[in-house]
């Protein structure tokens, strides 16, 4: 048993939810400072004037960038570069990162990137060569490692490798979550990941959350489930993936010939599918082992429409 510290995260949600822009402050983490928004809502981003690095994501490639204005930035590849769904960006409270500081950070996270084989093929780029002391450097690995430890927490993987994406070793953090409005919530709120049950499956620890509230609508309740079942580290095993990627192993919860997830072959992405099977699985590309996949996302209230809620929720509890 490690002699890991207790720790409190403390998440701040702009519209309330883990879909719109996420301030992440960690009590390990001072001065450290990060910021997670999806695409659509970078616009909105407070000014951030300061030195940082950023990340462009989708499920499985990143981009690594570093800037001194970063939201002005982030905003020139909006048009740049079509690809990316999510952008983090790393900063501090203070704005006390310089030049080499984040010359530094860049080229790490490009090492780590290129290691794990989900760096984007536009960044040619290694970063600039940092000239670094041994006793910054030192600070710099420290910042570095609590921020992974944020982006994995929040289901952001692209750095790890598959058995390190497999189970989080840490001790449980406890985390407050704030929406824009003030009102908080622990770690027992549905609305983050819930108090969570766990099974051993192929030696690793899985973890599957509650289910978010019943009064959400079909279509809503079913993606906000799924999304915190992939964000609190839940791994499918390969019986799993067999039967979901499958007609055969879908059709009872999807009621049509349609598998639950929709693989994607080596350069495929939902632009390329075709028109009747792209408006049937939502946009998010979720990565499991050696599959990259879309979730089907037509639920209903009605039976007669297709799958319901209640199909969907048989489908989890078989999990």
């Amino acid at each position: 048993m490690t002699n890991a510290k207790a720790k409190t995260i403390q998440l701040l949600l702009y519209d309330g939810t883990l879909n719109g822009i996420i301030n992440i402050a960690d009590s390990a983490w001072n001065p450290g400072e990060m910021y997670a928004s999806p695409r659509e809502n970078v616009s909105e981003l407070i000014s951030l004037d300061k030195y940082g690095v950023y990340l462009l994501l989708s499920s499985n490639r990143v981009y690594v960038g570093q800037a001194q204005d970063l939201k002005r930035r982030i905003k020139q590849h909006l048009t740049g570069k079509a690809w990316w769904e999510r952008v983090v960006l790393l900063t501090t409270q203070d704005d006390s990162f310089t030049r080499t500081d984040i010359d530094y950070l860049e080229s790490v996270l490009i090492s780590k990137a290129e290691k794990a084989q989900s760096l984007e093929s536009d960044n040619k780029s290694k970063g600039n060569n940092p000239k670094i002391d041994k006793f910054r450097k030192v600070t710099l690995d420290q910042y570095l490692e609590e921020a992974l430890f944020l982006m994995e927490l929040i289901g952001i993987t692209v750095f790890g490798d598959s058995k390190r994406r497999t189970s989080v070793r840490r001790k449980k953090p406890t985390i407050t979550i704030s929406s824009s409005t003030g009102k908080k919530e622990d770690n027992n709120s549905a609305a983050f990941i819930s108090k969570s049950t766990k099974r051993a499956k192929n030696g690793a620890e899985d973890h599957k959350c509650e289910l978010p509230d019943k009064n959400l609508g079909p279509c809503a309740f079913a993606k906000t489930a799924f999304q915190n079942l992939i964000s609190s580290g839940y791994v499918f095993t390969d019986d799993q993936m067999s039967n979901f990627t499958s007609t055969d192993g879908s059709r009872q919860y999807t009621k049509r010939n349609l598998p639950l997830f929709w693989v994607l072959n080596d350069g495929e992405s939902k632009v390329s599918l075709e028109a009747n099977v792209k408006k049937r699985y939502w946009k998010d590309e979720y990565v499991c082992g050696n599959y990259r996949f879309l979730m089907y996302s037509q639920w209903y209230d009605d039976p007669k429409r297709g799958a319901t809620k209640d199909n969907f929720i048989e489908w989890y509890n078989s999990l």
